[in-house]
Protein backbone atom coordinates (compact mmCIF):
# COMPACT_ATOMS: atom_id res chain seq x y z
CA UNK A 1 0.00 0.00 0.00
CA UNK A 2 1.44 3.44 -1.25
CA UNK A 3 2.41 5.70 1.63
CA UNK A 4 -0.66 8.10 2.90
CA UNK A 5 -0.74 12.42 3.90
CA UNK A 6 -3.06 13.81 5.81
CA UNK A 7 -4.96 16.72 3.85
CA UNK A 8 -6.70 18.97 6.49
CA UNK A 9 -8.35 22.38 5.61
CA UNK A 10 -11.20 24.31 5.61
CA UNK A 11 -13.75 25.07 2.77
CA UNK A 12 -17.44 26.90 2.56
CA UNK A 13 -19.49 25.55 3.89
CA UNK A 14 -21.57 25.00 0.76
CA UNK A 15 -19.00 23.45 -1.01
CA UNK A 16 -18.28 20.66 1.88
CA UNK A 17 -22.71 20.14 1.61
CA UNK A 18 -22.54 19.61 -2.19
CA UNK A 19 -19.04 17.40 -1.62
CA UNK A 20 -21.01 14.61 1.09
CA UNK A 21 -24.12 14.79 -1.06
CA UNK A 22 -22.07 12.58 -3.67
CA UNK A 23 -20.18 10.43 -0.73
CA UNK A 24 -21.60 6.89 -0.89
CA UNK A 25 -21.89 5.90 2.53
CA UNK A 26 -19.79 3.18 3.12
CA UNK A 27 -16.88 5.15 1.84
CA UNK A 28 -14.91 6.92 4.16
CA UNK A 29 -13.84 10.61 3.91
CA UNK A 30 -10.28 9.81 2.92
CA UNK A 31 -11.71 7.52 0.02
CA UNK A 32 -13.77 9.35 -0.89
CA UNK A 33 -11.39 12.18 -1.57
CA UNK A 34 -9.12 10.44 -3.00
CA UNK A 35 -11.73 9.31 -5.51
CA UNK A 36 -12.38 12.81 -6.08
CA UNK A 37 -9.29 13.93 -6.82
CA UNK A 38 -7.84 11.69 -8.68
CA UNK A 39 -10.87 11.87 -11.16
CA UNK A 40 -10.01 15.56 -11.14
CA UNK A 41 -6.18 15.29 -11.52
CA UNK A 42 -6.92 12.55 -14.49
CA UNK A 43 -8.72 15.03 -16.61
CA UNK A 44 -7.27 15.67 -19.83
CA UNK A 45 -6.26 19.29 -19.52
CA UNK A 46 -8.29 22.41 -20.89
CA UNK A 47 -7.53 22.51 -24.47
CA UNK A 48 -5.51 25.71 -25.34
CA UNK A 49 -6.15 28.06 -27.65
CA UNK A 50 -3.50 27.48 -30.91
CA UNK A 51 -0.87 29.93 -31.21
CA UNK A 52 0.78 30.65 -33.88
CA UNK A 53 3.86 33.03 -34.19
CA UNK A 54 4.26 36.51 -36.70
CA UNK A 55 7.52 37.22 -36.75
CA UNK A 56 9.00 40.23 -38.84
CA UNK A 57 12.73 42.09 -39.18
CA UNK A 58 12.75 45.56 -37.98
CA UNK A 59 15.64 48.17 -38.00
CA UNK A 60 17.76 48.70 -34.38
CA UNK A 61 16.25 52.28 -34.93
CA UNK A 62 12.74 51.12 -35.27
CA UNK A 63 13.33 48.44 -32.03
CA UNK A 64 14.92 51.54 -29.69
CA UNK A 65 11.84 53.22 -30.57
CA UNK A 66 9.75 50.65 -29.67
CA UNK A 67 11.29 50.05 -26.21
CA UNK A 68 11.01 53.64 -25.26
CA UNK A 69 7.47 53.46 -26.49
CA UNK A 70 6.90 50.37 -24.11
CA UNK A 71 8.54 51.91 -21.33
CA UNK A 72 6.53 55.18 -21.53
CA UNK A 73 3.07 52.94 -21.76
CA UNK A 74 4.43 50.30 -18.68
CA UNK A 75 3.09 47.45 -17.83
CA UNK A 76 2.29 47.53 -21.43
CA UNK A 77 3.92 44.52 -23.17
CA UNK A 78 5.21 43.69 -26.61
CA UNK A 79 3.10 41.47 -27.29
CA UNK A 80 -0.11 43.36 -26.41
CA UNK A 81 1.11 45.92 -28.70
CA UNK A 82 1.24 44.22 -32.01
CA UNK A 83 -2.17 42.00 -31.13
CA UNK A 84 -3.76 45.29 -30.06
CA UNK A 85 -2.47 47.03 -33.42
CA UNK A 86 -3.49 44.45 -35.56
CA UNK A 87 -7.38 43.63 -33.80
CA UNK A 88 -7.57 47.24 -34.32
CA UNK A 89 -6.56 47.76 -37.79
CA UNK A 90 -7.94 44.47 -39.06
CA UNK A 91 -11.65 45.95 -37.54
CA UNK A 92 -11.04 48.99 -39.33
CA UNK A 93 -10.37 46.91 -42.65
CA UNK A 94 -13.74 44.72 -41.93
CA UNK A 95 -15.36 47.72 -41.62
CA UNK A 96 -14.42 49.20 -44.84
CA UNK A 97 -11.36 51.41 -43.78
CA UNK A 98 -7.93 51.16 -44.56
CA UNK A 99 -5.63 50.70 -41.57
CA UNK A 100 -2.15 51.78 -43.32
CA UNK A 101 -1.91 55.13 -44.06
CA UNK A 102 0.99 54.33 -46.30
CA UNK A 103 1.93 50.93 -47.12
CA UNK A 104 5.54 51.79 -48.63
CA UNK A 105 8.03 50.06 -45.98
CA UNK A 106 10.07 52.84 -44.53
CA UNK A 107 11.86 50.60 -42.67
CA UNK A 108 14.00 48.85 -44.99
CA UNK A 109 17.18 47.39 -42.38
CA UNK A 110 16.54 44.13 -41.20
CA UNK A 111 18.59 44.34 -37.90
CA UNK A 112 16.07 42.55 -35.37
CA UNK A 113 13.63 40.30 -35.17
CA UNK A 114 9.80 41.22 -33.66
CA UNK A 115 8.31 38.11 -32.83
CA UNK A 116 5.12 37.53 -31.28
CA UNK A 117 2.61 34.27 -30.66
CA UNK A 118 -0.89 35.02 -31.11
CA UNK A 119 -4.14 32.99 -31.17
CA UNK A 120 -4.88 31.34 -34.93
CA UNK A 121 -7.54 32.81 -35.31
CA UNK A 122 -5.76 36.50 -35.12
CA UNK A 123 -2.92 34.69 -37.29
CA UNK A 124 -5.76 33.95 -40.11
CA UNK A 125 -7.37 37.45 -40.10
CA UNK A 126 -3.69 38.88 -40.73
CA UNK A 127 -3.54 36.16 -43.45
CA UNK A 128 -7.06 36.75 -44.93
CA UNK A 129 -6.16 40.45 -44.86
CA UNK A 130 -2.62 40.01 -47.01
CA UNK A 131 -4.94 38.21 -48.98
CA UNK A 132 -6.79 40.80 -50.25
CA UNK A 133 -3.95 43.05 -50.30
CA UNK A 134 -1.97 41.48 -52.99
CA UNK A 135 1.72 42.93 -52.64
CA UNK A 136 1.60 43.96 -48.98
CA UNK A 137 3.85 41.73 -46.94
CA UNK A 138 3.25 40.31 -43.22
CA UNK A 139 6.34 42.50 -42.61
CA UNK A 140 5.09 45.84 -44.34
CA UNK A 141 1.68 45.14 -42.70
CA UNK A 142 3.42 44.70 -39.03
CA UNK A 143 6.02 47.22 -39.41
CA UNK A 144 3.46 50.07 -40.82
CA UNK A 145 1.15 49.79 -38.28
CA UNK A 146 3.86 50.17 -35.80
CA UNK A 147 5.57 53.12 -37.53
CA UNK A 148 1.74 54.64 -37.54
CA UNK A 149 1.55 54.00 -33.39
CA UNK A 150 5.12 55.17 -33.00
CA UNK A 151 4.77 58.47 -35.29
CA UNK A 152 1.28 59.17 -33.40
CA UNK A 153 3.26 58.79 -30.03
CA UNK A 154 6.03 60.92 -31.11
CA UNK A 155 3.23 63.77 -32.22
CA UNK A 156 1.63 63.59 -28.99
CA UNK A 157 4.98 63.90 -27.36
CA UNK A 158 6.04 67.26 -29.18
CA UNK A 159 2.53 68.60 -28.76
CA UNK A 160 2.94 67.92 -25.35
CA UNK A 161 6.20 69.65 -24.81
CA UNK A 162 4.55 72.70 -27.00
CA UNK A 163 2.42 73.00 -24.39
CA UNK A 164 4.58 72.82 -21.65
CA UNK A 165 6.52 75.55 -23.07
CA UNK A 166 3.99 77.81 -23.72
CA UNK A 167 2.76 77.31 -19.97
CA UNK A 168 6.00 78.23 -18.96
CA UNK A 169 6.57 81.21 -20.97
CA UNK A 170 3.12 82.59 -19.63
CA UNK A 171 4.78 82.22 -16.23
CA UNK A 172 7.71 83.77 -17.33
CA UNK A 173 5.85 87.46 -17.15
CA UNK A 174 8.71 90.30 -15.79
CA UNK A 175 7.66 91.00 -11.96
CA UNK A 176 7.76 94.55 -12.99
CA UNK A 177 4.99 94.33 -15.56
CA UNK A 178 2.98 91.96 -13.18
CA UNK A 179 3.31 95.17 -10.24
CA UNK A 180 2.15 97.70 -12.33
CA UNK A 181 -0.87 95.59 -14.62
CA UNK A 182 1.19 94.92 -17.38
CA UNK A 183 2.65 97.97 -18.36
CA UNK A 184 -0.83 100.07 -17.51
CA UNK A 185 -0.68 102.45 -14.89
CA UNK A 186 -3.56 102.61 -12.28
CA UNK A 187 -4.69 105.82 -10.19
CA UNK A 188 -6.85 106.52 -8.18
Amino acid sequence: MEPMKNLCGLIPESLHKRLMEGKDPEMTNGEYLTKILTAYLDQPATAKPELRTLAVQISEDMFQQLKSYLDAHAPMTQKALIQDLLNHALDQWEQGEEPLQDATLQDNKKERTLAIAMPETLFQRVEQYLGARNGVSKRAFVVGLVSQELRSWELEQYQGEAQEQDGTQDQELDPEQDEQGFGMSMTM
